[in-house]
């Protein structure tokens, strides 16, 4: 069985974290796959979200790359 890799943009990330299920993007798609622009933009330049916000990112993403 092939396995399905998803390469997401910010949105999905921002709204799926916003509502406390970003755990949940793994368990549909598996691996997904997030450029490097994306990766600045919500962690790098976490300025521009509030702090729990890119944290939670971060701390859902760092486990998956």
């Amino acid at each position: 069985m092939d396995e399905t890799i998803v390469v997401s943009n910010s949105t999905p990330l921002i709204n799926f974290s916003n509502i406390g299920q970003l755990e949940i993007l793994q368990v549909l798609f598996g691996r997904i796959v997030i450029p490097e622009a994306v990766w600045e933009e919500i962690v790098v330049k976490a300025s521009n979200y509030p702090p729990s916000h890119s944290s939670r990112i971060y701390a859902g993403l760092a486990k998956r790359i």
